[in-house]
Parts: structure tokens; sequence; C-alpha cells
């Protein structure tokens, strides 16, 4: 990569001259000083691109579009396409040798798998699971041709959902097989029909290689009981998510797996926590064999309570209440819920506080996992760039604990930046942040004035060590703010004001109600990894608002899960990128007659209106309505029969013919890990009609369809000669 010459330090070249010249240089005016200092900087370009050319020699160390070379110098025939991010051609190509000479073991198969996708992987051997007649002398009793209904676990692994709840008068929750069969041990009888059709797996020549797309998120640590979120009330009980919805638990975050010989078992994989799975935890905790801060959830009743030892804590459908126990716990773990009693008697209200894990596909929505990279994005989208910041308050619910937080209520926080005065300097735009320190919910609905040229940044994130607030001023937000393993709740709406070239950009939080832009002058409006499960609007221009008002916002969508979007004739802009808007029971998903839509990567559940629109790799499930479409274009897309839309390029349906083409999704329930993503059962023309090949929809950034046809090309020379695999999943 080209680097643009700077003048360097000629300290280095003038200690080689003799001292006089160096001297007469001095009572000169130092023009020797000025030339040097122009050949010290490209000396010092030379010389970094020498180690440059050094580290490109080892996969190691090398760039990594320099991954295709050092492939091309061990014969990998391949090509190494981007696949997205989460990926990198590293690992394959720094291995790749080692697998050749283990080539036709099962083991190799699952590590490429692995490293290719930057997926979770299991191979199984199906004619390890055929039913046969036994020698004598090894028999087999792992693989009993008859199953044993006695073997309750065995039968749970076979796949398919489950419903172990008592009370069944309401339909059962959608519960998927996220394992897809993977940790089957039944024996069957032999399928004659070839895996690679999809039909037929118990065969001889079968192999079958599990692809676990999902990612399990911790909230809460067992190191930090004090800030662990609180549990949702419904009725009836409590809910591990925030917002109440129906969620399945996950195991623990698994390590990160090495070269080894053994396959992957499921204490290593990222898939929903088993009920019965999660009772044999506890029983090793209760027998002292685990410690309990290694299971996957805790549970603690009061803000100054402890958490409940695994005697407390019993599996929902499983296992009884203890007699005499004082406070315990019921958790279903297909669901997400959990019930408190209290010596035998249900609890009706309680703190509850919780600490969990849940599943996700992508980075989108708000979430625990590292949003640096989207932060980053969204402050460089809003126009005033990640520049220092003035000031840094510091919100946590438990304010005292340590570190110190500037406050408890995010209402204080919010109002302490409405008397927030930027500093006399010469920045005319100046950025504020109000940090979220904890997974918390803050109740009631809040409201924020922000002043004349201040940028407001709300985003949940702790503090730095040994970076107090106090020393924040003129760092970046980057810098000034950690924006991972935090997933704040906000149970109430938000409004904001603006003052004339105000910005508002909010990241990571859950917020129940709406997002709603009062009448003034915001000019900028960005929505990054947030789940709203209300509506984000602007007001319409009230009476005694100025001409004009809120005629230059502009909304910005990045990663977030939203219910609708609603903007007044007078917003000229509305960008949407790798974002969900789901509005299929409540009405349009975007009304937005004056603004110009540009929508990328994104779902959208609803009917559209808009002025004028530009689409790419979008899914637009609902009727769209643009006003002007002279302007404007449509690529790769999905647009439901009878919209009225510009031009259009490669969308689907493309003629009349294929109108009856839909979207099929994995799950509509927003609580499921797999919301609105394409099933196996869409259509190619929309699972594979997204630009270079990869889907239509907000899980477009996956590129799952190229690494899926990136392992198929690179397993191919790892399979023995006759056999047939076939990849299941993603």
């Amino acid at each position: 990569m080209a680097k643009t010459p700077h003048g360097g330090e000629p300290d280095r070249l003038l200690s080689l001259l003799p001292a006089h010249l160096r001297t007469r240089d001095e009572q000169s005016g130092g023009a020797l000083r000025a030339l040097l200092s122009a050949v010290a900087g490209e000396l010092e370009l030379l010389e970094q691109d020498l180690v440059d050319l050094y580290d490109g020699w080892f996969v190691e160390t090398c760039d990594e579009e320099l991954l295709p070379y050092v492939g091309d110098l061990i014969g990998m025939a391949e090509a190494l396409p981007h696949l997205g991010e989460g990926t990198s051609w590293r690992p394959l190509v720094a291995n790749t040798i080692s697998y050749r000479r283990r080539k036709g073991t099962v083991a190799v198969l699952e590590q490429v798998a692995r490293e290719v996708t930057g997926w979770q992987a299991r191979a199984v051997e199906y004619f390890r699971l055929l039913a046969t007649t036994a020698h004598v002398n090894h028999p087999r009793c792992d693989r009993p041709a008859a199953a044993s209904l006695r073997q309750s676990d065995r039968l749970d692994r076979t796949g398919g959902g489950y419903d172990l709840r008592t009370d069944r008068a309401n339909p059962p929750p959608e519960v998927h097989d996220l394992t897809h069969g993977a940790f089957e041990p039944l024996a069957r009888s032999v399928d004659v029909r070839r895996i690679g059709t999809g039909r037929g797996r118990y065969g001889i020549t079968h192999v079958g290689i599990f692809l676990f797309p999902l990612h399990s998120c911790p909230v809460g640590t067992a190191d930090a009981v004090d800030r662990w979120p609180q549990a949702r009330g419904t009725d009836g009980g409590w809910t591990f998510d925030p917002l109440g919805r129906p969620t399945p638990l996950f195991s623990a975050t698994p390590h990160e797996r090495g070269a080894q010989e053994r396959l992957a078992s499921e204490d290593e994989l990222p898939v929903p926590l088993r009920p019965r799975r999660l009772r044999a935890l506890l029983e090793e905790a209760r027998r002292g064999a685990l410690d309990p801060r290694h299971l996957p959830l805790g549970v603690r009743i009061g803000r100054d309570g402890v958490p409940l030892p695994p005697e407390r804590l019993r599996v929902s459908g499983l296992e009884g209440l203890e007699p005499g126990r004082g406070d315990q716990v019921c958790v279903d773990a297909a669901t997400g819920r959990l019930a408190v009693y209290r010596d035998g008697e249900p609890l009706e209200s309680a703190e509850v506080f919780v600490r969990y894990h849940y599943g996700r596909l992508g980075e989108m929505g708000a979430g625990s996992y590292d949003r640096s990279e989207g932060l980053h994005r969204a402050l460089a989208a809003d126009g005033y760039g990640n520049e220092g910041i003035v000031r840094r308050i510091d919100v946590r619910s438990n304010a005292g604990s340590p570190p110190p937080a500037d406050s408890s209520s995010l209402a204080e926080a919010l109002a302490t930046v409405e008397g927030t005065r930027p500093p006399d300097d010469s920045r005319p735009e100046h950025t504020l942040v109000v940090a979220i320190g904890d997974s918390a919910s803050h109740g009631g609905d809040l409201s924020v004035a922000i002043p004349k040229d201040t940028r407001l940044v709300l985003v949940a994130a702790s503090a730095p060590h040994r970076v107090p607030a106090s020393d924040s001023a003129g760092l970046s937000i980057g810098t000034a703010c950690v924006t991972d393993g935090l997933r704040p709740h906000l149970h109430g709406s938000l409004t904001v004001t603006g003052g004339p070239g105000s910005s508002l950009v909010l990241d990571g939080i859950t917020i129940e109600g709406d997002v709603t832009v009062s009448a003034g002058n915001l000019a900028r409006l960005t929505v990054s990894h947030c789940t709203v499960a209300g509506r984000v609007t602007v007001s319409r221009d009230a009476p005694h608002a100025p001409a004009g008002t809120d005629s230059a916002l502009r909304v910005s969508l990045f990663r977030s899960v939203v219910k609708a979007v609603e903007l007044p004739r007078s917003a000229p802009t509305l960008m949407i990128s790798d974002s969900i808007v789901d509005a299929v029971s409540v009405g349009p998903a975007v009304s937005a007659p004056g603004a110009h839509l540009s929508i990328s990567g994104s779902t959208v559940r609803g009917d559209i209106q808009v002025r004028s629109i530009d689409a790419d790799s979008a899914l637009l499930d609902g009727l769209l309505l643009a006003e002007n479409r002279q302007a404007g274009c449509l690529r790769y897309s999905y647009l439901r029969p009878g919209s009225r839309a510009p031009r259009r390029f490669r969308c689907v349906p493309a003629n009349a013919a294929d109108s009856d083409l839909a979207p099929v999704y994995a799950s509509e329930e927003p609580g499921s890990p797999l919301y609105l993503s394409l099933a196996h059962s869409c259509p190619a023309a929309i699972g594979e009609g997204g630009e270079d090949g990869t889907e239509m929809g907000a899980h477009h950034h996956l590129h799952r369809p190229q690494r899926r046809d990136a392992l198929r090309r690179h397993l191919a020379p790892y399979v023995p000669a006759e056999l047939e695999f076939r990849i299941i999943g993603s």
C-alpha cells in the first residue's frame, strides 16, 4: 500500500556528518537540516517497505491481500474470495500442509469447514450410525438397534422441538432444532438415497458437515454480580429477555478450538441450551464437580441478594421444588422464562437479576458483542467524524461501586447535557458522550434537548481502564469508550429536541418505546446497533414551530431492528443499511412522503411510501409507492408485485411469470436468533439473488451462500474416494 512521503527526523543522518558541518549549518539557518529532513522521510518509507516485504514472506505476518499468493506457493488451486466480516483465509493457508498429511480423516473435514466459513462445525460419518448385526467379540453397546425410552437424554438429542410445559393451554412456543440432528446417537437402517440430494443421510458412504453460524453472547458475568441485568416481569413470571420475548437460552460461549483430532462436542458449539443439558450441568454443580460460576446462567433475588446456589435452580418440567429451600427458581431454557418461588409458593413481585447467554446470527440490533467498528461507521456518517469529545458522562445503576460513575439515573445525565455549554474554542461542533456502563433497565420516558452545534452520543459503553470521565476530554470516542459486553434497556420512549446543527447518535441500546424527534432543528439522527420496539418518528411541524423546521434532518439506521419509521414531508433523507424494519402487524413500515430512501442490505416488512428510492440487495416485503419514479434505481432486490417503483436491475420477480416468488423466513419471532433470516426452503432467486450472489435482506453482509460454495470447493480434495458429503445448516 503506497504511503505519502513526509518529513522525517534528520538527527540520525546529521549525526553521521562531521561536527564542523553541523555547526556551520546551524549558523547559516539550517538549510542542510531541512534537506536531510526530506531525505530522512523517504528513508523511513524505504525502511518500512523493506520490513513489510519481509513480513510478506510469512503467513503469520503478511497482509490479508497477500494470502492468495502465499497459497499459490503451496499449490492451493482454489480461489480465496472475500467472504464477509469475521472470516479470514489465514488459518487455512497456514494449516493446509498439515491437513494434506491427514487427508481423508473426518477431523480434517471438520477443521477445514471451520476455517473456511468462520463458523463452528461438526462432521458426522453416517456409517457409524447404521444398525448392523454386531460380532459377538465386538459388541457396540453405544449403538443399539432399538431405542430405549428410559434414556431420555439420548432421545432428546435426536433433533426436533420439545415442549416441557406443565400448562399447555396456550399454543406451544416456536422451537427450532438449530442443531439439525448433529448429535443424534441412535442407529438407523440404511438409506439408499444419496445424501447430496438432501433426502438421504444414513448410508455407508455418507458424511454430513454441520455448520453452526450462530454465536453465543453472554449478558452479565459471574465475577460482577452487582451488574447483572434485571429480568423482565410478565404475567405469571419473568423472562431473561428485557423486552419479554420468548428467547431460547444458549450454552456458554465456546472457546476457540485449535487443530484437534477429536470432533467437536455439544459443549464446544453455539447451540441452544437443552433443558436436560441444563439439568446435567446443575447436577454437576450440586455435586461439586463444576464451579457454579461456570454455569451458563445465574439468578439472584433482591438488589442486595447473592446468586442462588445450584440446589435452588430447578429446570421447568424436569425437576420439582425442593421442600423447605426458601427462594427457588424454575428455569425454562427453551423459551427463556423463569418462575420464582418462596417457601414453595409462587412469588408475585420481586427484583430478579440474571446472567445468561443468548444466540445471534449477525451483529444486528442491541447486543453484548463488540460494536466498535459499527460505532465508528455511524460516527463517520453523521458528518461530525470521530473528533475529540468535550465530556463523557458515565451512567450506571450502581454508581457507587468501583469504578465510580457520574450518575445512577439516565434522566439526570440527559439533564446535564441540556445544561452543558461547549467551551469557546475554534471548533464549530462539539461532542458529548453519555455512556451507559451496565445492562440494567432504565425506567420511564426520557427527553433531552441538545444544544446548538452539539453532537450527543448515547452509547452502551464502559470506561476504559484507568481513563476516568474527568480525563476523557479531547479523546476520540473509540478511545474513551469500550463498546463491548453491555446491552442496556430503556423501559420507555425517548424524545429529543435539537438546536441548529445538532446531532444525536444512539448505539447499542434496547428501547422499548418510540424514538421521537420533536419539532426543532435537529440536523442528524443516527440509530446504530439498536433495537427499537416502537417507531422512529419525527413529529410533524407544530403550529408554533418556525417555517422550515427539520427541513435538513437526515435519519440513518445502521444494523438496527425497529418497528417502523415515520417522517414528515419536510424530512428529505432516510438511509437504512443492514437493518430490519418489521411493521407487518402495525401498518406502514416506512412513511416518508418527502424523503429520498437509500436502502442497502435490509429487510422491510410492510408498505413503503417515499418520494424516491435507491435500493441494493434489499428485501422489500410490502407494497412500495414511490412518487418520483424517474429518479433512483432498484438493484438485486425483491419487490412485491403491484409496487410502483423506478427502474429495476436484476430484481425479483423479474416478470409476471415469477410473481408467485416470495421470501421464506426461518423465523418470524423477534426473540428468535433466526429472526427474519431466509430459510433453506427460500427460492434461490431470493436466497442467492443479492449482489455477488449473496442473499437479499438484512443478512446480506454475512455472505452465507458464498461461504457454502467456498466450503464445497475446499472440502472436495480432502474427502476420501467414493465418499459423498453434504453441508447441513448455515
